[in-house]
């Protein structure tokens, strides 16, 4: 019997998965991201050179019950250009998979700010524990915070006022 259910929609997109595996109520998926390259944050020039291998985890949504964690081997590139500065740098991940320095996926991220708006922090944190997402409420309360703030730009048009009296 064939599902039209995509397996690749229990990732998030740019992610492969390598392997799967069950530990103690939880579910590890061991990813890597697509591609061979990535552009240097410096310059801006693509390259492929690998300097080194790191793990990243992943808090995602949970699933059949279980809580699930991705394990990201993310990659750390040699900047091939002379003149930059930056000699080597890490992957950059879409929003979609986690912001900089993220630990749980941008559709938990999402399901956090949302439990946070229409709940508050408490009674999310209480039902975010009954859905398998061990979340305190100050995180709650913060992801709020962070969605509501606008974004900070700096001013268009710079005056002088000179009066002569």
């Amino acid at each position: 019997m064939a599902s039209g259910m995509d397996r690749r929609a229990f990732l998030p997109g740019g992610l492969k998965a390598e392997r799967v595996e069950v530990v103690d109520h939880r579910v590890l998926i061991h990813t890597r991201p697509v591609g061979g390259a990535a552009a240097c944050p410096g310059c801006g020039e693509i390259s492929r050179r690998v300097h080194s291998h790191y793990q990243r985890r992943l808090a995602d949504l949970p699933a059949h019950g279980r809580q699930v964690s991705i394990v990201l081997s993310a990659r750390r590139f040699r900047c091939r250009s002379i003149s930059c500065r930056t000699r080597i740098f890490a992957d950059r991940l879409t929003p979609a998979i986690a912001q900089a320095y993220g630990r749980r996926t941008g559709r938990l991220q999402d399901l956090v700010r949302h439990l946070g708006v229409a709940l508050g922090g408490r009674p999310a944190q209480a039902l975010a524990a009954r859905l398998l997402q061990p979340v305190s409420k100050d995180t709650f309360l913060r992801s709020v915070r962070t969605a509501m703030r606008p974004p900070v730009s700096g001013p268009r048009v710079i005056g002088i006022d000179v009066s002569t009296q």
